[in-house]
């Protein structure tokens, strides 16, 4: 009886096996390679079992119809199961067998057959990429989208920016601004983790120029990235006018100054040749 049942379940193993390896081999789309795979391993198995049944448990099924009852009042307890009392008693309180609960048992089922998916998806059949490979695949698209948008506009000298007043520019800069800067900055500039925007007082320095060099290359020590791979030179230049246009406006519950105070240097120049002589 032994040697039968070894013998059909190493014929189950390699019937099951040899016909999916062999048509996934000839096609080269994961989705229907998976497909198959599972579709004729579960009409072999379906076959095997019978042939199990007919050839080794001479067509006796009670044992597989008793092994299901088992499994599914396992599942689902009989309400007419009695709990077995444990036999401690203290104070009254009796300690008892419980059966678990049948939603436990259920979710513990979800739990094992997603991870069986997970793990052929993702590990044997590479359907679905890991996170390594979706963060590279968007780092190529973010490069690829960034060429493109280089290839359509001119190249800006940074030496000579200068503040952007034109509602179109300030528009773009006040999308982009409320799309990625509040999460750290506020809607209104007023900072959150980031420090104020809307003071005189900078830490990386103030000025269209050194704002526009912030945004590009980021400050990530202060867990800024930078943003040069996100935006093109003409959406930071907008972006760095935007943050301009709050000087002053001092929101409610902002945070205090941070960093030294920066004057523009035409400022400084204007105020020292209007000075009276000496």
């Amino acid at each position: 009886m032994k040697k039968k049942v070894l013998l059909y379940t190493i014929f189950t193993l390699l019937l099951t096996a040899l016909p999916g390896t062999a048509l996934a081999a000839q096609t080269t789309d994961p989705g229907t390679e998976l497909g198959l795979i599972m579709t004729v391993s579960l009409l072999v198995f379906v076959v095997a079992t019978l042939m199990y049944i007919i050839g080794v448990m001479g067509a006796n099924v009670d044992p597989i119809v008793d092994a299901y009852l088992r499994v599914k009042h396992y599942v689902i307890p009989q309400p007419t199961e009695e709990v077995h009392d444990m036999g401690h008693d203290f104070d009254g309180i009796r300690e008892l067998d419980n059966r678990i609960p049948p939603w436990f048992n259920y979710l513990f089922g979800v739990t094992v057959i997603f991870a069986i998916v997970y793990m052929i998806d993702y590990h044997v059949v590479g359907i679905s990429p890991l996170m390594e490979a979706e963060y590279n695949e968007e780092l190529a698209t973010a490069a690829l989208h960034r060429q493109i948008l280089l290839a359509n506009e001119p190249l800006l000298d940074e030496n000579t920016l200068v503040t952007l007043k034109d509602d179109a520019a300030l528009k773009v800069g006040v999308e982009n601004f409320q799309k990625y800067c509040i999460s750290c900055h506020g809607p209104q500039g007023g900072g959150i983790v980031g420090p104020n925007l809307t003071d005189q007082y900078w830490i990386q320095g103030g000025g269209v120029k050194n704002i526009y060099q912030t945004i590009k290359k980021g400050v990530p020590a202060k867990g800024m990235i930078s943003w040069e791979l996100v935006f093109t030179q003409r959406q930071i230049h907008q972006l760095a006018s935007y943050v301009m246009s709050m000087q002053g406006t001092n929101p409610p519950g902002g945070k205090a100054p941070e960093g030294q105070l920066y004057v523009e240097p035409a400022a400084v120049a204007k105020d020292t040749v209007n000075q009276p002589p000496l």
